[in-house]
């Protein structure tokens, strides 16, 4: 009985973070290419990158998705890993210098943009 309670205690939770899940957009760690119910092309969507500091190894940078309507979210790739993503407008991300990556800012329902940079 205890085991069949647990069982069904996790069965709910794991429902529960599914249905909320699929309720706002995010990024998907898993995934190497862009999804294209959210990441298809839109000239409404911006998507700034700037150099906010760097070290002798590492830079870091502030992202931000603004225009067009929906939920915004951001997610940093490189080579397919994913190295950060936030479901929010804008924020912050460190990366090794020299390390190519690409950068997705998306308005859920709208579109996306993608910049692709080194660091530096």
């Amino acid at each position: 009985m205890k085991k069949a309670l647990t069982i069904g205690m996790a069965s709910v939770a794991l429902a529960g973070v599914l249905f909320a899940g699929a309720a706002t957009a995010g990024a998907t760690p898993g995934r190497t290419t862009a999804c294209s119910n959210c990441h298809h092309a839109s000239t409404t969507v911006k998507l700034t990158v700037t150099k906010v500091s760097s070290t002798s190894t590492t830079v870091t940078y502030k992202v931000s998705v603004t225009g067009g309507k929906g939920t915004a979210a951001w997610a940093v790739l490189s080579g397919g890993k994913n190295l950060a993503h936030r479901t929010v407008s804008t924020g912050t991300f460190k990366v090794t210098k020299g390390k190519t990556i690409k950068v997705y800012g998306v308005k859920k329902g709208t579109g996306s943009r993608v910049k692709t940079i080194t660091a530096k």
